[in-house]
């Protein structure tokens, strides 16, 4: 039995249930999303690298990754010259003798400008662009076509109109599902812009005696100078992070290119336009991908294209793609990659007068991204599609697709 509130609207749970759903899905997208931490992973071949150098050379570049998590404390300011304890050399690397053993940097903070451990020594750090012997600047504080069948008497039409609501034909609980889905995908994307898009991957200047927290198998844990690593040490990590709130910090020299290997992420928002002998119209359209690049210029991704409007008549249609889809980046100017893309799967189509059929669908075209960090890429992409969702004299009907969005590498 309902409700006395329900039986006077029955529409109030639906949209109620809309709306906690849309906002879960903004909570979950913001959960998901984590935060840029103040730990950055030296990867283990660079680690054997700097151990090779002279120690006075380490930190001049280290390669080093950011990571996701929490955040202890904000990034040291690297704007500013490092103190001048008394008796450290003025003129050349590190100190006239080593810090004590047991030198850790990274203990107990008391208010800002105060650690308590010994302070190692400035350093002029040679960085590019800069002259020699000028020193490294440190912190003074610590650390398309639609299917036919006979026709019938269509029911009332809304005004005529190109364009409409995404999803749209089928049901209104279909069209609020499928809104929902791109509601969170939009969100989970806006997420992942701000923390896997905008993480730090690339190098850094730091000062030779910055601690590095190396860990062994076992768990074990060590904070090592980085002047004093050796190749044993390497040899035993099994990781090895430094941190952007202790020591004199570390200043950020550049990201690396775009590198699109491991898992992807794309999201991306438009217009179909079907101009097959059933129907002529424009509908709003979307792709949504997730999949893995086991190459820089090539990957392998789920899609989904999500497309509705109206047509001129003013009866609603939907189009809904499933696919495999190919990616190739063959060509690279500057931050500017223009590849190419094929797809195969499945074709689900519905129309109020037409009704719904669903056939093979295959397509493919051209995109170009603009990289904005290392994991980071505007899109921009032209796509044809043939399904066979058609009159049974001419089953194939196209469409083209343009929409623009983010990749996330």
């Amino acid at each position: 039995m309902r409700s006395p509130a329900s039986s006077r609207n029955p529409k109030l749970s639906t949209g109620h249930t809309t709306t906690a759903l849309v906002a879960f899905a903004a909570f979950l997208s913001y959960a998901c999303g984590g935060c840029l931490s103040n730990e950055y992973v030296i990867p283990k071949p660079e680690l054997a690298r700097l151990a090779s150098l002279p120690p006075e050379q380490r930190g001049q570049s280290v390669r080093l990754v950011q990571q996701l998590g929490d955040r202890r404390a904000d990034a040291i300011d690297t704007s500013q010259p490092p103190p001048q304890p008394q008796g450290y050399a003025q003129d050349g690397y590190g100190p006239q003798e080593p810090p004590p053993e047991g030198y850790v940097e990274s203990g107990p903070q008391v208010g800002v400008g105060l650690i308590i451990a010994p302070i190692p020594p400035p350093l002029i750090l040679p960085l590019p662009g800069a002259q020699v012997g000028r020193s490294m600047p440190g912190p003074r504080g610590p650390i398309a076509g639609m299917p036919g069948r006979p026709m019938t008497p269509p029911r009332a039409a809304p005004p005529a109109g190109r364009g409409g609501k995404l999803g749209s034909g089928g049901g209104s609980g279909k069209n609020d599902l499928v809104a929902l889905i791109v509601v969170f995908a939009v969100l989970a994307t806006v997420g992942m812009i701000a923390t896997e898009g905008v993480r730090y991957d690339g190098t850094v200047a730091m000062y030779p005696w910055q601690g590095v927290h190396v860990k062994n198998a076992a768990g074990q844990e060590r904070e090592i100078p980085l002047a004093q690593l050796t190749q044993a040490d390497v040899a035993a990590a099994s990781e090895a992070r430094v941190m952007d709130d202790e020591g004199w910090g570390m200043m950020r020299l550049g990201r690396a290119p775009l590198n699109r290997q491991g898992f992807a992420w794309k999201m991306n928002l438009g217009i179909l336009h079907s101009s097959c002998a059933c129907l002529n119209a424009d509908a709003v359209a979307a792709d949504i991908q997730l999949g893995y690049f086991p190459h820089p210029m090539i990957g392998i991704l789920a899609n989904w294209s999500p497309a509705g409007g109206s047509d001129v008549d003013g009866n609603s249609f939907s189009r809904h793609q499933v696919s495999l889809e190919a990616q190739f980046f063959p060509l690279s100017v500057w931050r500017l990659h223009l590849g190419g893309f094929g797809h195969g799967g499945v074709m689900y189509a519905n129309h109020d007068v037409m009704g719904a059929h669903s056939g093979p669908a295959v397509g493919g075209g051209a995109m170009l991204e603009l990289s904005l960090t290392t994991r980071l890429a505007l899109t921009a992409r032209f796509d044809y599609t043939s399904a066979k969702i058609g009159l049974s004299d001419q089953p194939w009907q196209g469409a083209e697709t343009f929409t623009m969005g983010i990749a996330i590498y």
